[in-house]
């Protein structure tokens, strides 16, 4: 497999993860208002992007719109953009309006994180919506991922986000609720409490600018949401 030159917008907890993941599948370059301590990824700056095969970009979803405009004159003639959003309908939207039609445009969804990671990957699902892209290009793309035996799954961004609504925005929405109660670890205990301990610590390590973008984000969270707590008052009040 030929290295690429990739380069990952964004350097926080995610960003790095990424690059550690796709080091042996081609030269990794960073950008990153901070300044980077990594020896194995060169730091360059937007107008270096004229020479990057595959742009990922790992930024919070209410920069992405700001990073978009920035890059779009800098960007290589048939070169890949990719996000890695965890909402998909509004930034596949933008990655069309805002990047020019010589480079392919990619929204994804790695569904896996730094916590969910720290044994391995394998069986871990990577999401796809493929929005303007030659089958070449997307076939190298799913080739990396394959290797590192992620499960591939190519969705539309609307199926996308009806089923994250549950599957991950309603999970941080019951984690974060925990987390505002005064529960810990009990001598007397279950698995079951052990694993909604887990669950509150896996995802308050995430930023609250994240939990908050994932549900601002997604046009189908807040009526989830809304039936959850609708369906907690109604058991609140069964007991009573």
């Amino acid at each position: 497999m030929l290295k690429q030159k990739i380069a990952i917008i964004g350097f926080g907890r995610f960003g790095s993860l990424l690059a550690g993941i796709l080091s042996p599948y081609g030269d990794i370059f960073i950008i990153s208002k901070r300044k980077i301590n990594d020896t194995r990824f060169k730091q360059i700056e937007y107008k270096d992007l004229k020479e990057i095969d595959l742009i990922i970009l790992a930024v919070p979803i209410s920069s992405l719109k700001k990073v978009l405009k920035k890059i779009s004159p800098y960007l290589k003639q048939g070169s890949v953009v990719m996000d890695v959003c965890s909402v998909k309908v509004y930034p596949c939207q933008w990655l069309k309006k805002y990047l020019p039609k010589t480079v392919h445009i990619l929204g994804s969804h790695p569904m896996f994180g730094p916590d969910s990671v720290k044994k391995n990957l394998e069986e871990l699902q990577i999401v796809f919506c493929p929005l303007r892209i030659n089958k070449e290009k997307f076939d190298s793309i799913k080739n990396i991922f394959k290797t590192i035996k992620l499960k591939i799954i190519e969705i539309t961004p609307e199926d996308h986000d009806k089923q994250n609504a549950v599957s991950l925005a309603l999970v941080h929405f019951i984690g974060r609720g925990l987390s505002k109660i005064d529960v810990d670890h009990q001598e007397i205990t279950t698995v079951g409490f052990k694993r909604l301990l887990q669950l509150r610590d896996n995802v308050t390590n995430d930023t609250e600018e994240l939990f908050k973008d994932m549900h601002n984000f997604n046009p189908y969270a807040k009526k989830i949401r809304e039936k959850y707590i609708d369906s907690l008052q109604k058991i609140d009040l069964m007991l009573d």
